[in-house]
This record gives structure tokens, C-alpha cells and sequence, in this order.
């Protein structure tokens, strides 16, 4: 059985727009959590989004063309490449799992063929136990079972052909610094209403980090390093995907006030990023559906 998992909700790609600027940089304004440009002017009390437009990316590299069969719990360890992840509710399907979808887009850009293989706490076979504690994702390549998300994305790179998905030196950090995933848990785990505002000022605070970052690099630049798809998308796309299409039901149902990346103007750079390269095969057919993903955080929500 493939996975195609559609993304549900999310708005097509917006028509670029021509570059702006001729200079080979943006500039960098004062640093405010929430983006409010609108038709070109500034607005009175933050400002950091929609400077410029991203230009389209580069087509080749985005394959999604990879087979991948989701395949019943193994007793042996596999010996083709397997992806060892959380199941969905009923314990067969594709769970709600962010490290895993990113370790599935990194191998989707390589063109590796894959099985996923979804495990429950009380499925998962002896060796996984035995071997790497339970932990999931596990990729196993080779005889080789691989755990930590970062790791494994940067094993991926290292082991298979195809294109370079390495991050730069010089932006090794960006993820782990900004916060993103750490604010987005603490606020959609929350149903407390006094502290919900604050919460939420985290995670605007983080998508700011990752704004300031796209503003450091030449302007019309698609991605989080450059022109091409790299591990850091693969880490921060899923991380939006469950503010886009989780979040803001989970504060509904809280009945607080709900938040996500639609809430910022169209022209804001992590909202415009986000649209564009969530429309990616990489990324739309490594997804669990954003009821998996309910599931998964109301589970949270009460542990």
C-alpha cells in the first residue's frame, strides 16, 4: 500500500511576485514578534514580513517520486530501508509524528524507496527494544538502525546519492535556537486561558527568529539555506504544518482565541514560504492528516 496522505486545508501557491530590490541582501528591521504589513505600507506595530517576494524554486530537486509501502510490524529487522514511527489511532496507519515526517522528506528528496512501518507502545518488535530502547523514528538501512531525528537527517544525506540536502555551517543553529517546536507543544498542549496569550507570544516570538533569518540571506531566496530544499526545511516544514493545521482547532475546542500562520498578512516571508514549499511532493506525501494530528495533541493535551 503507498502513503499519499493529502494536506487538507491548506491554500494553493500564491503567484510569485518580481523581486523588488537590487540589492543583494535584505535589510534587517528592528526585531517584533508579529509581522502586520499591508498593501506596502508599515504598519504602526510590527513589520518584519513582506519585504520582498520569493522567487520560484528550482524544479529538479524536489523528486517525490520514491515508493514507499507501509508494511505490518516485522519480528526480524528489515534488511531494506525502513522507517520505524508512532501509529496513528488505529495503530496501523501513519501517526502524528514531526521528526518522522522530516526524516520522510529527506528521503523523498534523495529518491530512496522506503518502507514505514507505524508501531504502538506495545507492538514494536524485540529488537527494536532490545537495540535502540523503543525509541522512534528509527531508520534502519543496511543492518543498521539509526535514532535522534538530527541524526538520522544528516545519516540520509551522508549514506544516499542524489542532492546535497547539507546545511551550511553557518546555519546549523537556526533551528534548535529558535524555539519553534519547544513554543508551538507548550501552546497547543495549553487550555488554560490566563496563560494562553503568553504561550502564544512564544511562538510568534520563534517564527520571528526564523524571519529575521530569511532576512539575512539575498533577497528572492525560496528556502531556509538557499535555492534548493536542505535538512533545515526538513526540520522546520513539519513544525508549521502543526500550527497550520492543528493548532488553532485545538484552541476552538479550548474555547480560546484561535492562532495560526493565516493569521499573518499573505506577504509575511514564513507565511509565503510555508504556502510555497508546503505545496512540495516532499512534503505533501510524507504527511499524516491533520486529524492524525489532532488526535496526536489532544492525547497530549490530557497526559
Amino acid at each position: 500500500m503507498d502513503l499519499a496522505f493529502a494536506v487538507a486545508g491548506l491554500n494553493s501557491p500564491p503567484g510569485l511576485r518580481a523581486k523588488q530590490a537590487t540589492s543583494s541582501t535584505r535589510a534587517s528591521p528592528a526585531s517584533l514578534p508579529v509581522s502586520s504589513r499591508a498593501r506596502g505600507h508599515w504598519a504602526p506595530v510590527a513589520a518584519l514580513g513582506g519585504l520582498f517576494a520569493l522567487k520560484a524554486a528550482k524544479p529538479s530537486q524536489s523528486r517525490g517520486s520514491t515508493r514507499v509501502r507501509l508494511a505490518a510490524v516485522p519480528a526480524e529487522k528489515p534488511t531494506k530501508t525502513t522507517l520505524f514511527t508512532k501509529a496513528g489511532p488505529d495503530g496501523s496507519s501513519l501517526g502524528d509524528c514531526p521528526f518522522s515526517h522530516s526524516v520522510q522528506m529527506a528521503l523523498k528528496l534523495k529518491g530512496v524507496d522506503y518502507d514505514v512501518v507505524p508501531c504502538t507502545a506495545d507492538n514494536k518488535p524485540a529488537w527494536l527494544v532490545s537495540e535502540v530502547e523503543g525509541k522512534m523514528p528509527c531508520l534502519v538501512h543496511g543492518g543498521v538502525a539509526k535514532v535522534e531525528s538530527a541524526e538520522i537527517l544528516k545519516w540520509i544525506d551522508q549514506e544516499f546519492p542524489g542532492p546535497s540536502l547539507a546545511v551550511p555551517e553557518e546555519f546549523h543553529e537556526v533551528f534548535s535556537k529558535c524555539g519553534l517546536l519547544e513554543a508551538i507543544a507548550a501552546y497547543n498542549k495549553n487550555t488554560n486561558e490566563e496563560a494562553d496569550s503568553s504561550l502564544l507570544v512564544n511562538v510568534q516570538v520563534a517564527i520571528s527568529q526564523l524571519r529575521l533569518h530569511m532576512f539575512d540571506l539575498p533577497i528572492g531566496t525560496p528556502y531556509m539555506c538557499g535555492d534548493q530544499l536542505t535538512l533545515l526545511d526538513c526540520q522546520v516544514l513539519p513544525v508549521l504544518y502543526i500550527l497550520q493545521t492543528v493548532t488553532a482547532d485545538l484552541k476552538r475546542e479550548a474555547a480560546l482565541e484561535p492562532w495560526n500562520l493565516s493569521e499573518l498578512p499573505e506577504s509575511d516571508e514564513i507565511r509565503d514560504y510555508y504556502t510555497r514549499a508546503s505545496a512540495l511532493p516532499a512534503f505533501t506525501q510524507s504527511c499524516y492528516s491533520p486529524e492524525v494530528g489532532k488526535w496526536g495533541w489532544k492525547q497530549a493535551q490530557n497526559a
